[in-house]
């Protein structure tokens, strides 16, 4: 894992959110949720390179009242 955290931070991530981004690509996660604006627009630019979605918790909660409903 250390190694992708390298890559990201080689990315332009931040280095706690490298980690934690590559924590969560380690464990599978359907998605990574965060509040920060900074890091979800960096992760949107990087999406192809990224192996987890990176969303907020408000859109998480929106797409999931509009798929139950």
């Amino acid at each position: 894992m250390t190694g992708r955290v390298d890559e990201l931070i080689g990315l332009g991530f931040k280095s706690f959110d490298a980690l934690h981004l590559a924590s969560a690509e380690a464990a599978t996660a359907d998605a990574f949720l965060t509040v920060d604006g900074r890091l979800r627009k960096k992760a949107e630019t990087l999406a192809a390179q990224l192996h987890v979605r990176v969303t907020s918790p408000l859109v998480l909660v929106e797409e999931v009242f509009q798929w139950t409903t």
